[in-house]
């Protein structure tokens, strides 16, 4: 699978809202109803996402609204990785242990399983609206808007 790097450039005239989104759904999943129920379509970027700080890679789903000047992101806050460990139990052999080693795009906000990320260039959308269609799909928790002031680690929520 290839890979994309992020490149954190700060856009002046783009806005955006991000969603935590808490579920028990797979990323494939959860795009195909927020397809259902925002009238959308996310599709499976050719790359996962590479934090260049990280190791890892996060699914990442995006839909480019032209009608609406909108852009649509949907990304997994977590990746798994395999971890060798070597194990040395006599000198004449040694084992090795593979581990899955988890890690998350927004370590702060490890709880949330996913981030929707819309950004727009018009005030024309109605968040608020979004948010409760959301909420009407099987197997979501919650969502909710993040304060993009008390994240840290913004750059790695920029994949223009």
């Amino acid at each position: 699978m290839a890979v994309r790097k992020i490149i954190f450039q700060e856009e002046e005239h783009l806005h955006y809202h991000l969603l935590a989104i808490h579920s028990v759904l797979t990323d494939y999943r959860l795009a195909f109803f927020l397809n259902k129920h925002l009238n959308i379509e996310l599709k499976r970027a050719f790359d996962d996402l590479d934090i260049s700080l990280q190791d890892g890679f996060y699914s990442f789903f995006q839909y480019e609204d032209e009608d609406n000047l909108l852009n649509w992101n949907l990304i997994s806050n977590s990746s798994y990785t395999n971890v060798k460990n070597e194990i040395k139990e006599s000198l004449l052999f040694k084992n090795t242990k593979v581990e899955l080693k988890k890690f998350k795009l927004i370590s702060e906000l490890s709880q949330v399983d996913f981030f929707l990320k819309i950004e727009y260039h018009t005030d024309q959308i109605n968040i608020n609206q979004i948010i409760k269609s959301i909420n009407e799909i099987p197997n979501i928790i919650s969502v909710y808007t993040l304060n993009l002031k008390n994240i840290k680690n913004k750059e790695n929520l920029n994949f223009s």
